[in-house]
C-alpha cells in the first residue's frame, strides 16, 4: 500500500512541477522567479519518495498485505491531524497566519499529548514568531493577514519588523 501511495505522490508531484512552471511568471535576469523554490521542494519530495519506494521494495514489506480499518482511521490521531491542517488552510485568509499558526501548533501539541499548557503555549508562540520572522522578515514573503482585528495584529507585527530592518 505504501508503494502505491508513494508512486501516486510521485506522479502528482511531477504534474505539480510542470504546473508551477506554467502558472508562475517568467524569471527576470536578476531574480530566480516564483517557480524556483516550489520546484526545489517538489524535486526534494520526489527524491525522498523514490528512496522510500526503494527501501520498501528492498525490505520486502510490500509483500505483506494489511487490512485497513476505516473506523479506527477516523478515530485516530492521523485523521484529527488532517482535519486540523484543513482547518488551518481554510481559516488562514480570515484569521491570518500568526493566529492560525499559533492555534494549529497548540492544537497539534494537545493532540500529540503535551500536558504542560504553559510549555505548549510558549513553544507555539516561539515557533510562530520564528516562522513569521523567517518568511515575512527575511524572505520577504507576504503572509496572510486575516480580516478585522487579525489584520490589525498582522500589520502591527509588520510594522515591528519594518522598524527592526530600518535599525530603529
Amino acid at each position: 500500500m505504501d508503494i502505491i501511495f508513494s508512486i501516486g505522490l510521485i506522479l502528482f508531484n511531477i504534474y505539480c512541477f510542470f504546473l508551477v512552471g506554467v502558472e508562475s511568471p517568467a524569471p527576470t535576469l536578476t531574480e530566480l522567479g516564483a517557480a524556483f523554490w516550489p520546484r526545489i521542494i517538489i524535486v526534494l519530495m520526489v527524491i525522498l519518495l523514490l528512496i522510500n519506494v526503494g527501501k520498501q521494495i528492498k525490505s520486502g514489506n510490500h509483500k505483506n498485505c494489511e487490512k485497513i480499518n476505516i473506523g479506527e482511521f477516523f478515530k485516530g490521531k492521523l485523521f484529527i491531524g488532517m482535519v486540523l491542517i484543513i482547518f488551518m488552510a481554510t481559516s488562514m485568509p480570515y484569521i491570518g497566519f500568526v493566529t492560525g499558526c499559533f492555534i494549529f501548533l497548540a492544537a497539534y501539541g494537545i493532540l500529540l499529548g503535551e500536558r504542560n499548557i504553559i510549555k505548549l503555549l510558549l513553544n507555539s508562540l516561539i515557533i510562530t514568531l520564528i516562522l513569521y520572522i523567517l518568511f515575512q522578515g527575511l524572505l520577504d514573503i507576504r503572509l496572510e493577514r486575516g480580516i478585522g482585528i487579525f489584520r490589525s495584529l498582522a500589520l502591527g507585527f509588520e510594522g515591528i519588523l519594518l522598524n527592526i530592518r530600518r535599525g530603529l
